[in-house]
């Protein structure tokens, strides 16, 4: 993208953030108009699935879309024919083509998938530009008063971004990119891994000193506990959940326990920015650059105010890989109600998506906890696993259950798997727990349809 055209797309969204409803869905008319014409015309795959859909036609008349549909024809929806699946496998498969772009020109995220398979999704430039954009328009305002200001100058903008490496996801990924391409990102944003035992986490983000802190809200609740006990010594000036659903409760613990704004951001590989908390603790979604349909199982439109079953949407600043209508598998809930902070866009509400952090005891009797990401990553890291749900059955037994990929034996994965976790909770100073393999491969949930990662069957 020029550097006009986006200074004009950031200049836009910052517009967008005080105008009416009716000039917010006149932005979101133009450009879904916009969208389902150029997929119609351009992508191969769209234009055979809209095939019996008259031009013009409300949205709702257009089929969804699935994340295995998507990819099971990858080459036929991508708008850019150099793009091929068999190459973007490779490039994806090369961890040191990390925060690369595919082709010299596009971003590349991946996904291990609550619903079931990976998802490969290519960026265009104005889908960049925009992931950054929607999110800085809510939480940039927050930073103005004195305290947030000498926080961020004394803490030297130094970004922390807790989230899941060794792969093109999008938060690892996205900020290697930035790091690659910019010498303030290369000097101000760092990775730390949530597979890190506690301490070592704490360690490092003590030496860090971070001004903004972004990723996984169990981690950050758990740190939470370290900065009142003494353990954690930070003064971050924002920190910004993300990737797994918060409570009002856990976001007062984290205001108190570091004194700073606390701003939730919701999103997903495949639209990063859908909704982002305003001052008022409301989360408003994006809607003059995605569609947020909240739907029932038949997919069928649902009352506001009543828990989805899932939730279509449609991603309108991307153009080589184009979403409309996709099925995302979280459950929302939209409002009507306008609120208090006077913004024009819509409430909105998140579930389902975390799985349960998981408590054991060192061979010193100490109590560590095990992030739900960090644990399942373990596994799907493991070469032939295509997915897996790890279930604490007993106090020191962990269950694994997951299927492979074609080609892979299951006998040799279970090893490797075996091995790997037995590893990973060795660094964490736990040595005396059993893992055993299910008979059953993953399940989906029968509501949501969707695979659990990891929750534990005790009562903790």
């Amino acid at each position: 993208m020029k550097p006009i055209e986006r200074g004009k797309v950031t200049l836009d969204a910052w517009r967008a953030r005080g105008a009416t409803r009716a000039e917010i869905e006149a932005r979101q008319r133009r450009r879904l108009a916009e969208m389902l014409s150029f997929a119609r015309r351009q992508s191969r795959f769209y234009k055979q699935h809209y095939a019996d859909v008259p031009e013009g036609s409300d949205l709702t008349q257009y089929p969804p879309v699935t994340k295995s549909m998507l990819m099971e024809h990858f080459d036929d929806v991508v708008t850019d024919t150099a793009i091929t699946k068999a190459e973007i496998d490779a490039f994806v498969a090369d961890e040191t083509k990390v925060g690369e772009r595919y082709l010299g020109m596009y971003p590349v995220w991946t996904t291990s998938g609550t619903t079931g398979e990976p998802g490969i999704f290519v960026q265009d430039e104005t889908a960049w530009t925009i992931s950054d954009v929607l999110g800085d328009r809510w939480v940039v305002p927050a930073m103005v008063g004195i305290s947030p200001l000498s926080k961020l100058v004394t803490q030297n903008l130094r970004i922390a971004l807790i989230a899941v490496s060794g792969g093109h996801f999008a938060g690892a990924a996205g900020l290697e990119m930035m790091r690659r391409e910019s010498v303030y990102g290369a000097r101000r944003l760092r990775l730390f891994s949530p597979k890190s035992p506690i301490d070592d986490l704490i360690s490092a983000l003590n030496q860090y000193q971070p001004a903004i802190l972004e990723g996984y809200s169990t981690v950050f609740v758990e740190l939470a506990r370290g900065q009142q006990d003494g353990r954690l010594d930070i003064s971050p000036a924002l920190v910004l959940p993300t990737a797994e659903p918060i409570s009002e409760t856990q976001k007062q613990m984290l205001r108190d326990s570091f004194d700073c704004v606390v701003r939730e951001l919701y999103g997903a590989t495949e639209f990063v920015p859908i909704a982002v908390e305003c001052e008022h603790g409301n989360l408003h979604a994006n809607i003059d650059w995605v569609v947020v349909e909240p739907v029932d199982e038949n997919y069928q439109p649902i009352e506001r105010g009543t828990p989805s079953d899932t939730v279509l949407i449609t991603n309108l600043s991307n153009r080589v890989q184009p979403l409309v209508r996709y099925d995302l598998g979280d459950s929302i809930t939209m409002y009507e109600e306008r609120c208090p902070c006077g913004s024009a866009f819509p409430i909105m509400e998140v579930g389902g998506r975390q799985g349960d952090v998981l408590q054991f005891e060192t061979d010193e009797g100490e109590a560590v906890p095990i992030f739900p990401l960090a644990l399942s990553s373990v596994v799907e890291e493991v070469p032939g696993v295509h997915r897996t749900q790890i279930i604490r059955t007993a106090p020191t037994t962990l269950q694994v259950r997951f299927d492979v990929t074609p080609g892979a034996t299951e006998e040799k994965v279970w090893k490797h798997i075996e091995r790997e976790l037995q590893s990973f909770l060795r660094t964490h100073g736990i040595s005396r727990i059993t893992v055993e393999t299910a008979s059953e491969p993953p399940q989906r949930e029968k509501r949501s349809e969707k695979f659990r990662h990891v929750w534990s069957e005790l009562e903790e």
